[in-house]
């Protein structure tokens, strides 16, 4: 329910959960699915040092995302130095992307540096995140947006505590951020926090804990009484004693869950997603919501994974009263929860409700295909809250409420010895954002090979 997570503990996972299972369970679990991830983990463990060359295009920025590989401009080109060791891991990228919309074209996203300091991990870079259990959208972070550059720790290996009274929380992991926001936005240079807890009480039930904040920047305090009041909650203006204006931070705070069970062999999950953008007694307030089911099988030849994905971005669409212009928005910080113009969480942008139906279909030969279709409410009440300054990204919103139908088809495949990821989709009409009236349809590739040595 958090990514990225390091291969060893992938890993030991993996090596455990095939150890538990009886011989009849372990036999179920052998498909597509697990012959993957099986030469995934043997080529991180063989591939620990080369270059990889990242080419790509579309014919227009690609407006929605999904946990899956996509070109990310009309023009992506990107040259990695990558390296591993028994303590630390590296990457330095070196990207080209130009496009109408973004004119920060010489880019260094993808690029970190990591070290293992008993069981943490310390590290700095610009690298994608999803907090979340959902597979078209998280209410959290997500890919949407490009990576945000900071400092991160988090454990190393998801480990049970060793304490009896603690041994109920079961394997845990934490995550703790600290990201730099773009210049050329309401209020410049502005700082992310943020922090995940997730941890499995039982083997089939994890449950995740998430925390956002944005923080300083241009003429904001940024002192420890500053960070303090932000780290406890004290930011609700009048009534945490500040006057208008002056809080000193934006948060977002939320749980999720994933419960997995399999009826007759057949691996099934439950999972939801609660994200509030206020809080109220300590506990967050105005929720948003995610909710999915998803189910694996093995028809034919190859394994597939179904799911079907509900969203609702509107603030208190959970058990409460609905407020349009809340979700991702903010009084001082009047950019939103955004980087570069995108939303750093839900594709879908605040004030949606989205369902989607999809289908990841593993062949043999490393080839996959996935399918969705969705239809969505876009920007109820039409209204877009969020500034942009002078020499900021455009906002990926649509102007009005619309009503849309989305198809996408992705196909990965390998080609010359590398990997060719193709995207199609198709609107049933224009999406129009404050920055252009979309075409209909988006075509893209993108081509990715390491060379090892």
């Amino acid at each position: 329910m958090s990514w990225p997570i390091s291969w060893a503990a992938l890993t030991k996972a993996w090596r455990l959960g095939q150890q538990r299972l009886s011989d009849e369970r372990a036999s179920a679990c052998q498909n597509q699915h697990a012959l993957w991830l099986e030469q995934a983990l043997t080529a991180a463990q063989s591939n620990t040092r080369g270059i990889a060359l990242t080419l790509g295009g579309a014919n227009q920025e690609p407006l929605y995302t999904s946990f899956a590989e996509q070109p990310e401009d009309q023009l992506t080109s990107q040259l990695a130095l990558y390296g591993t060791g028994d303590r630390w891991s590296g990457r330095l990228s070196v990207a080209y992307v130009d496009g109408d919309r973004d004119d920060d074209h010489l880019r260094f996203d993808d690029s970190y540096l990591a070290g293992i300091f008993g069981n943490w991990q310390l590290g700095v870079g610009a690298i994608d995140r999803w907090w979340g259990p959902g597979w078209q959208s998280s209410l959290a972070m997500s890919n949407n947006a490009r990576p945000v550059p900071g400092l991160w720790l988090s454990r190393h290996m998801p480990l049970a505590p060793e304490s009896r009274w603690l041994s109920w929380v079961g394997p845990w992991d934490l995550q703790l951020i600290a990201g730099q926001l773009e210049h050329h936005r309401a209020i410049p240079d502005a700082k992310v926090l943020g922090a995940r807890f997730v941890f499995r009480p039982f083997d089939s039930l994890q449950i995740g804990l998430s925390r956002l904040a944005q923080w300083g920047g241009e003429g904001r305090p940024q002192d420890f009484g500053a960070f303090w009041d932000a780290l406890i909650g004290r930011d609700n203006g009048e009534t945490s004693g500040f006057e208008e204006g002056e809080d000193p931070s934006n948060q977002l705070g939320g749980v999720d869950f994933r419960l997995s069970f399999a009826p007759g062999n057949v691996p099934m999950g439950l999972y939801g997603q609660f994200m509030g953008e206020d809080e109220a007694g300590g506990l967050p307030s105005k929720l948003s919501s995610l909710a999915g089911i998803d189910m694996v099988t093995t028809l034919g030849n190859g394994s597939q994974r179904w799911f079907i994905e509900a969203t609702n971005t509107v603030a208190g669409s959970w058990i409460s009263e609905r407020r349009y212009n809340v979700m991702y928005e903010h009084g001082t910080y009047q950019s939103g929860f955004r980087h570069h113009g995108r939303n750093m969480a839900s594709t879908w942008e605040g004030d949606a409700q989205a369902i989607t139906l999809g289908l990841q279909q593993y062949f043999r030969h490393d080839v996959a295909v996935s399918l969705n279709l969705s239809r969505a409410t876009l920007n109820q009440e039409g209204l877009i809250r969020a500034e942009v300054p002078e020499d900021g990204n455009a906002i990926l919103q649509s102007v009005v409420e619309q009503d849309i139908t989305l198809a996408e088809v992705r196909i990965g495949h390998p080609l010359l010895g590398g990997r060719l990821d193709w995207l199609l989709s198709a609107t049933d009409e224009a999406v129009v954002t404050p920055f252009e009236e979309r075409e209909t349809w988006t075509a893209g590739l993108q081509w990715h090979r390491e060379v090892n040595w």
